[in-house]
């Protein structure tokens, strides 16, 4: 019986059943009873019946990185829109362009996917394929249309940023354990000068 319990909290997730409950008065558009207690009902049978697997983060939100993460992020936009400015406006041939692959070290989904997101905000880059850790044994790596790059001399800058890009987000939001997996990582294929930061 017990057991069962367990169970059952295990796949019942609070957060989730109240959005189911919310979604489904949005749907009737009318907050009654009658609608809340189906609502509650049909959520319990969704993820009862349909469970979303749990998922560890391995995050620890740092409040004062994430502005510094932020300002960041502000400086490198207003860089790069006026790169992209001048390249569009300047006189002669049409700037060449590259895709460029960036392994990463995280070994996250969420982190990869935060690191791409971040990255293709900012004007002149494009993010055009993600590969997950989750797929790829643990190494996770995305490709990048960047815009006015020639050259290997052109492609290892844009490594860089998007690996420091990287190095920020770990050291706003990864746990201690999973930063040290990061840190393994970066010193496995020779990339610790850009990684080593403590998150504190």
């Amino acid at each position: 019986m017990s057991a069962t319990v367990i169970s059952l909290r295990e796949r019942v997730s609070l957060p989730i059943l109240v959005w189911l409950v919310v979604l489904w008065l949005l749907l009737w558009g009318d907050v009654s009873w009658a609608n809340v207690i189906s609502g509650t009902l049909l959520g319990l049978l969704v993820t009862i019946v349909l469970p979303l697997p749990r998922v560890r983060f391995g995050m620890r939100v740092r409040p004062l990185r994430i502005v510094a993460l932020f300002a960041r992020f502000l400086v490198d936009l207003v860089a790069a829109s006026g790169q992209v400015a001048w390249l569009a406006v300047r006189p002669g041939r049409q700037p060449r362009n590259s895709v460029v692959r960036v392994p990463l070290h995280s070994g996250s989904d969420l982190f990869v996917a935060m690191t791409a997101e971040l990255v293709s905000l900012v004007p002149g880059s494009v993010v055009v394929e993600i590969g997950a850790p989750s797929a790829r044994g643990g190494q996770g790596s995305i490709y990048i249309h960047a815009l006015g790059v020639t050259g290997e001399e052109g492609r290892e800058r844009i490594r860089r940023e998007v690996l420091l890009t990287e190095r920020r987000i770990m050291t706003t939001f990864a746990e201690p354990a999973a930063y040290a997996e990061y840190l393994e990582r970066c010193r496995a294929d020779g990339s610790a000068a850009l990684c080593e930061r403590s998150p504190r």
